[in-house]
């Protein structure tokens, strides 16, 4: 569901790009995964975009699940401008002529997704992606943005933290999520064959860890927001010393955009904001003081192999900053926003 925070962020974005936005004058979009975390902030930043277009782009939303009243999007599924397509995007499909723009943003994104349906994770990453790749071979189209992961890059050595896109990875094959890293890094191969054999305008985005409205139930933050306001107490699974660079969704869509209009084909961008990592004991703290009502905070010191303490993940965004990207959106700031998303349309 829309609120208020959301309008506020798609407003600030439309202004911010409104030059290059004004070129999508009368284009076809497609944005698989639409109603998505990502996807859903893309199409509204294009219906927004609309209202002072001449020729407005029509927009095709490839989804997984039919849109409710509940939906992320349910505001729009009376507009003019858009089409919604129920499609599974691991099985085969076709579509119609005539698009201009792929935004290849679906795609099974939690752990717990992936252990609950590995062969699906794989089939949506790999699947999904050669389908779309081989309408672009026919079909020729503008831009064509695949919206990878940071999990490509697995454990990086400490060496390449922060991360840049020449690190090739450090991931095992075997691992139980590795369904998800392993099925982005292939579906990135494609990408990378399809752009020198048949010159389709490809961009890779390795997308950071994002938050904000709409953000996953079984995210950290998502969890740690209902637990402090609903229970006053987030019990964190270990010590908390992992150290983790969150990206406020607005910064993360702001850095796709740049790609967009000023990236070069062929190549990955990481996507995240160059702020410093945060612990997730820090963060727990954080959310629970925007809650103003004495939250505990309980990390868990019983675990003897406790691995979050050399866990650092964030990226090297040099590559994008190289677009004219710059970071906005602070993690304290990030946080206030969602939390009055949250107190507006709820959990």
């Amino acid at each position: 569901m829309k609120s208020k925070i959301i309008d506020q962020d798609i407003k600030e974005i439309v202004k911010e790009f409104k030059q290059p936005l004004s070129n999508l004058s009368g284009k076809k979009i497609l944005i698989t995964g639409g109603n998505g975390f990502l996807g859903s902030y893309l199409v509204d930043i294009f219906i927004e975009m609309n209202k002072e277009l001449e020729h407005p782009c029509k927009i095709l939303i490839l989804n997984k699940n039919e849109i409710t009243e509940k939906s992320r999007l349910s505001h729009l599924k009376e507009d003019k401008n858009i089409t919604f397509i129920v499609q599974d995007i691991g099985e085969h499909f076709e579509l119609p002529k005539g698009i201009n723009i792929i935004f290849h943003a679906a795609s099974t994104a939690t752990p717990t997704s992936f252990l609950k349906d590995p062969i699906g994770t794989i089939d949506s990453n790999i699947n999904g992606t050669r389908t779309l790749l081989e309408y672009a071979k026919t079909n020729p189209v503008d831009n064509f943005l695949f919206f990878s992961s940071s999990f490509v890059y697995g454990t990086p050595n400490p060496k390449f933290i922060p991360t840049p896109e020449d690190y090739t990875g450090n991931v095992n094959p075997i691992d139980s999520i590795s369904c998800y890293s392993e099925s982005k890094r292939f579906s990135e191969t494609l990408c990378s064959i399809f752009f020198r054999e048949y010159s389709i305008p490809i961009k890779i985005l390795r997308i950071g860890h994002t938050y904000g409205p709409g953000l996953r139930e079984d995210k950290a933050i998502h969890e740690f927001f209902s637990k402090s306001i609903n229970d006053k107490v987030i019990n964190l699974k270990d010590s908390g010393k992992a150290h983790i660079g969150f990206c406020y969704i607005t910064d993360t869509i702001r850095g796709i955009l740049k790609v967009m209009f000023n990236g070069l084909s062929g190549e990955a961008y990481n996507v995240s904001n160059d702020f410093s990592p945060i612990s997730i004991n820090n963060l727990a703290q954080i959310i629970g003081e925007l809650q103003n009502n004495n939250t505990l905070i309980n990390p868990n010191y019983n675990d003897k192999e406790d691995k979050s303490i050399k866990y650092i993940r964030c990226l090297d965004i040099s590559k994008l900053k190289k677009l004219d990207f710059e970071s906005t959106v602070s993690i304290e700031d990030g946080l206030y926003r969602l939390k009055e998303h949250i107190n507006e349309v709820g959990l």
